[in-house]
């Protein structure tokens, strides 16, 4: 009997004691096997906010070609959607009595200036007076310029592209009759396209002549560079007019109009410390992460800025150098044992 007692009171003690260890190793710290984590190194590395804007695509050079006087089309002497050279003749508006009337001023004039050119050798043996030379010259002057007058008409009356170009459509025949203003065609250059957009007046600082800029059209994302800033920021709307010349794909598919957003850089900062998105333990009142220091885990309250697509802007809590814990966040507590797998 008294060796059967002694057999219960050695296993009680041995129970007791197992007890004791098994709950000492389900304490966090207390003795068991440390937390799995991978963590992430803390660098200083260039950072900037990127600010997106709609954008109008213009073409390099565009004009509205108007009849610059009222007459009857004579000859129409392009295509529509033609590619021209500048220089060549677009139209032809009645301009046949400018020409006949021409004629008959050019052969007065001849007639005047030898009339002038005799005069002028009478008066040198008296045979003339001063006052007939005096009105053989005016007479020549007047008519100098009713000929540069009658060549002016008939110059505007041939309408000619006044660069090179890609010319739009007309509404128009041959006999048709134009009144000064109506429209003849447009004519547009897009080897080069401008790309018009604004920036709000805080932004002001973050553009510079040269500066490239993205430009978001369709799948494509194209470089321009900036090359005209508006120097007077709008009053009513505080934003500033920028525009960037953007060099035409070799095909020529980008047309003047089409829909396009311009992605640009700001506020760039060059030593920012920026830390994974999942590193981050968020809370009601606060944000915070876990760093890793001797082997424990660490509690830090930040201050977060701007975010891009994988990283956050930490503005104030953590230092360069800091190991940012990034997995096991769910079962991580202040003090506990961490053992790093891998370090970013």
């Amino acid at each position: 009997m008294k060796r059967i007692k002694q057999s219960i009171i050695v296993l009680g003690l041995t129970l007791a004691i197992s007890s004791c260890h098994s709950d000492q190793a389900e304490k966090p710290g207390g003795g068991g096997s440390a937390l799995q984590v991978e963590a992430y190194k803390v660098v200083a590395q260039p950072f900037n906010n990127e600010l997106v804007t709609t954008a109008k695509l213009i073409a390099e050079e565009q004009v509205e070609l108007k009849a610059p006087m009222a007459g009857q089309v004579l000859a129409i002497y392009f295509k529509e959607g033609e590619i021209v050279n500048k220089g060549q003749a677009l139209i032809r508006i009645d301009d046949r009595s400018w020409k006949a009337q021409l004629l008959g001023v050019h052969a007065e004039l001849v007639a005047a200036e030898k009339d002038l050119a005799r005069k002028k050798e009478l008066l040198t043996v008296e045979g003339s007076s001063q006052e007939e030379v005096d009105n053989a010259f005016s007479r020549v002057e007047i008519l100098k310029s009713q000929e540069q007058q009658l060549q002016v008409n008939i110059d505007l009356a041939n309408v000619s592209a006044p660069f090179s170009g890609q010319l739009g459509m007309r509404d128009f025949s041959e006999g048709a009759f134009l009144k000064q203003g109506d429209l003849i065609t447009t004519l547009s250059a897009n080897k080069q396209l401008k790309v018009d957009f604004t920036l709000a007046q805080m932004h002001s600082k973050s553009i510079e002549i040269n500066k490239p800029v993205l430009v978001l059209i369709g799948k494509d994302t194209l470089v321009a560079n900036v090359y005209a800033i508006n120097p007077i920021i709008n009053s009513e709307t505080r934003t500033l007019n920028v525009r960037a010349l953007l060099p035409q794909k070799a095909e020529g598919k980008i047309k003047p109009g089409t829909f396009a957003e311009v992605l640009i850089a700001t506020d760039v900062v060059k030593d920012a410390i920026l830390i994974p998105t999942q590193a981050i333990v968020p809370s009601i009142n606060e944000q915070t992460v876990y760093i890793s220091k001797n082997g424990k885990a660490v509690r830090r309250v930040i201050q977060m800025g701007n975010r891009n697509a994988d990283n956050v802007l930490v503005l104030d809590g953590l230092d360069v150098g800091d190991t940012v814990i990034t997995t096991g966040l769910l079962h991580i507590k202040e003090g506990m044992d961490i053992q790093i797998q891998s370090i970013q």
